[in-house]
């Protein structure tokens, strides 16, 4: 039997103080532009333009990435929420202090939006400097393709928009919601959950990937008896929960095994479940805008090859939004209404960024060859 999947269990937080936290897609969202501002300083520098113009388009950037990606992401995914509760676009929270209160910063942020926001923010600061609008785009292009890296490892840090099923015992198994679940309704009583691979599983089910899960409990759990109902309902229970977690299963619930143990005084659980392999699709769609950003840095330093202004921003265009649409057909989808529709919100919203990158690229080849 293969089993070459991954179990993804990593806590999005860094930093949790409950109604407070840091999580690793804030940071990486923070490095990528940092990341961004210095290759467009030497970007500028190399152009002979003085650092005050980047530090301006640096700016505008920033809060038309925001904004725009924000805003596409409550129109685009989560308009019948969002029309009901309009302040909690621009709020990192929702709820009200004092009753159902949840720092949630601003988890919602659509690439497409952001795209939009970022086409409008070059046209205001090209308005200020007097700058070429096609000119600025190509040299966000080559940063935006970099951030793009940033953002999707933030996801898989997330454990969101992540793949379908591979169908295989091989992908990556995303454990975090079942997790979760398990702490939020115990809170205090369990103390640690587990996960690692069965390499034997005399029920080796095709399209499942075998774990053994360890639940421990902590010291404030004093019966069998509580670990044992437990068991019996709510771990039951946490399995079923398709429309919270789908990624921890068991396909045979009512043969559902477990053993109760207690080791230096604390309760123990442990049982087979079976998680679902699924595709990485942050990874895929990583690595790609990675290989977009090499390509585009070449293409910025080509000696040999000179393009007209847009070019740049004509293969970005292209490349990055035919790869999302590529890729859109290994996702889940991120909103129920979306399964009814012939192709998702993703792929339907990069169809005119690829017609517009087919179109700079037609009309802004190479101008002349140098020998």
């Amino acid at each position: 039997m293969i089993t070459n999947f991954v179990i993804w269990n990593v806590r999005p937080q860094i930093i949790d103080f409950g109604s407070f936290e840091l999580r690793y897609y804030s940071l990486l969202f923070v490095i990528a532009f940092i990341l961004g501002y210095i290759i467009l300083g030497k970007m500028f520098r190399k152009e002979g333009l003085p650092m005050e113009l980047a530090d301006k388009l640096t700016i505008y950037v920033v809060i038309s990435t925001i904004i725009g990606a924000r805003l596409g992401h409550c129109l685009f995914y989560e308009f019948s929420y969002y029309i009901q509760h309009p302040l909690e676009i621009i709020l990192p929270w929702r709820g009200k202090l004092g009753e159902d209160f949840q720092f949630t910063g601003y988890q919602g942020l659509a690439s497409h939006g952001a795209a939009i926001g970022i086409l409008f923010g070059i046209y205001l600061f090209t308005r200020k400097s007097k700058k070429s609008y096609l000119w600025t785009l190509d040299k966000l292009a080559i940063l935006v393709a970099l951030a793009g890296v940033f953002i999707r490892t933030g996801n898989l840090m997330n454990s969101e928009i992540y793949g379908i099923p591979t169908n295989k015992s091989s992908g990556y198994v995303y454990v975090r919601d079942f997790t979760d679940f398990l702490f939020r309704i115990e809170k205090d009583n369990i103390s640690h959950i587990k996960y690692s691979k069965i390499l034997n599983d005399k029920n080796f089910i095709k399209g499942y990937a075998p774990l053994k899960v360890d639940i421990e409990f902590s010291g404030r759990v004093k019966s069998e008896e509580y670990v044992r109902n437990f068991a019996e309902y709510k771990l039951r229970d946490a399995i079923l929960r398709i429309k919270y977690q789908n990624n921890v299963v068991h396909p045979e619930i009512d043969e559902l095994e477990y053993k109760i143990e207690k080791s230096k005084r604390r309760y123990h659980i442990t049982s087979t479940l079976y998680g679902v392999p699924r595709h990485p699709t942050q990874i895929y769609e990583a690595i790609s805008y990675f290989l977009i950003f090499l390509l585009l840095i070449y293409l910025y330093q080509s000696k040999r090859l000179k393009f007209k202004e847009g070019f740049l921003f004509g293969v970005f265009m292209f490349t990055i939004f035919i790869v999302r649409f590529i890729i859109e057909f290994l996702k889940e989808n991120q909103e129920e209404f979306e399964s009814s529709l012939p192709l998702n919100m993703g792929q339907i919203l990069s169809i005119p960024f690829i017609i517009i990158g087919i179109i700079f690229i037609i009309n802004k080849r190479t101008t002349k060859t140098e020998s």
